[in-house]
């Protein structure tokens, strides 16, 4: 019997705590649909796009620079809006200012003298973020658009040697003919030929360096194919004709010895592969040579819209800020309408009320937590890969945890006031802090911490697996996450002991 009466005892409070809500539409709207409809809105509204930079170039008037620019600048891609050219810095910068234009992009003066120099010519960017987020992401904008130029410009590069490839050939031909007799007057002791065709060696090497100069800058790969096994790029097959034919250069060619054979020998080599990679080059693509590789992204879940995505995050939020407010004004308003009185004289035990209100909250807050569950699924279609059961047991541990740090919350306030900024602190702090909107990763260890403190970090992450995903929940979220709600219900009970044995 006595289970019984305890039983009874603990159910008054159902109709008592949903009456008191039922009374209260507006609260009910504000709570429940409020933030619900906040949130989704954020979800539907937010931009998944690259931001479009309306773009200023600055450079010298009709310079070599200016006019590629004004080739290449309209076609490098949709995040960059070419909005003109101006030789004009101050005036471009103060364009920047009046917020007519998001980047002032700086030409490098004479790029081809400082890339002959072995230095890298600078564009310079310039913007007025503020938003570490997007000035991230402007240096993320210049890193990708200087690449697809450096891209353009080896193609180039590579065309125009596809292009005039049979005048190299001829070149490498007469070279390689002149380096065999050569290597055959030197082995034969016929100083004054080798003289002659070491003249006629170094004259037809300078031209073909001169022809293949743009090539060789840009270190024209031709990589991967079975007749280059080490990899060499032209560049570095120039690079090795041009030291030994300079070190043959130093050498006596009246006494040729068994070095300066064999250091002709291998120019004769080289010329001949030279000649392959040539002709390796003419069949390749100049867009598939400068990008050999590519990525494609797939997904080994569901395609998701960022609606999809941030339902979870919401429903977790709405579902803890409501628990949790309902909780921290149960208590107070009981100690306000003197209420609190009657529960000391009364049969009632600690437990007995704790429990009575727990158990009338969780019901109310199930049958909301349902409705809006089928509004996510049914009406705005997010997937629902789990089991029903398993997402039905993290809706009740979330509830179950929020309304523990609720009651704490309403014991430890004087006012509703108080216990309705301790409620709102509480969802500020969840909104930024649980990964509903930034992945916890983002932030730094000991912060992050404190996230995991949160109800609605846990609610997130195991309601993303559980719809998203289709997996279970993590047993060890699930197990932390009813910790905290065990420990919240034991200092619940306990501030409410003390309050209840006061006299």
């Amino acid at each position: 019997m006595v289970p019984f009466r305890s039983l009874i005892r603990m159910s008054a409070f159902w109709r008592k705590e949903i009456l008191t809500i039922a009374r209260q539409p507006r609260l009910i709207f504000a709570l429940v649909l409020g933030p619900f409809l906040i949130l989704l809105l954020f979800g539907i509204g937010l931009r998944i796009e690259p931001r479009a930079m309306r773009t200023l170039f600055v450079a010298p008037e009709n310079s070599p620079t200016a006019a590629e620019i004004q080739k290449f600048a309209t076609s490098l891609g949709p995040q960059l809006v070419f909005t003109g050219i101006t030789s004009d810095l101050e005036a471009a910068k103060r364009r920047l200012q009046r917020n007519e234009v998001d980047v002032v992009v700086v030409a490098p003066n004479n790029p081809s003298q400082t890339i002959e120099n072995s230095q890298q010519a600078v564009f310079t960017l310039y913007h007025r973020e503020i938003d570490p987020t997007e000035i991230n992401y402007v240096e993320l904008f210049g890193q990708v658009y200087i690449g697809e130029v450096n891209r353009r410009v080896l193609g180039t590069e590579i065309h125009q040697v596809q292009t005039h490839a049979g005048k190299y050939q001829e070149t490498i031909r007469l070279a390689h003919g002149e380096a065999t007799a050569l290597r055959q007057a030197m082995q034969s002791g016929n100083a004054s030929g080798a003289k002659q065709n070491r003249q006629n060696l170094d004259r037809n090497i300078n031209s073909l360096v001169t022809d293949l100069a743009g090539a060789v800058l840009f270190g024209i790969p031709t990589t991967g194919n079975s007749n280059n096994p080490s990899g060499d790029t032209l560049e570095s097959t120039m690079a090795r004709i041009q030291q030994n034919n300079s070190s043959l250069q130093a050498s006596d060619s009246a006494s040729a010895n068994a070095s300066d054979i064999e250091k002709v020998t291998q120019i004769e080599n080289d010329l001949a592969k030279l000649s392959t990679q040539i002709d390796q080059l003419k069949k390749v693509d100049p867009t598939v040579a400068v990008s050999p590789f590519r990525s494609e992204v797939k997904s080994v879940s569901v395609e998701l819209n960022p609606a999809d995505f941030f339902a979870p995050s919401a429903l977790a939020l709405v579902l803890q800020h409501l628990a949790l407010t309902f909780a921290a004004l149960s208590i107070v308003q009981e100690q306000r309408m003197g209420t609190m009185e009657l529960f000391r004289v009364s049969p009632l035990s600690t437990v007995e009320t704790l429990l009575g209100k727990y158990l009338s909250f969780l019901f109310f807050i199930a049958i909301i937590g349902a409705l809006l569950s089928l509004l996510i699924v049914f009406g705005l279609q997010v997937p629902m890969l789990g089991s029903w059961t398993n997402y039905a047991i993290v809706v009740v541990l979330l509830v179950f945890t929020a309304l523990g740090l609720g009651f704490v919350i309403s014991l430890v306030s004087q006012t509703d006031s108080q216990a309705i900024q301790y409620a709102m602190l509480t969802l500020l702090a969840s909104v930024f802090f649980s990964g509903a909107f930034l992945s916890l990763e983002t932030l730094i260890m000991p912060v992050r911490l404190f996230s995991w403190l949160l109800p609605a970090t846990y609610g997130i992450n195991l309601l993303q697996d559980v719809m998203l995903r289709g997996n279970a929940p993590n047993i060890v979220l699930i197990a932390v996450l009813a910790g905290i709600g065990l420990l919240l219900y034991f200092i619940a009970w306990r501030l409410l002991y003390q309050k209840m044995a006061t006299r």
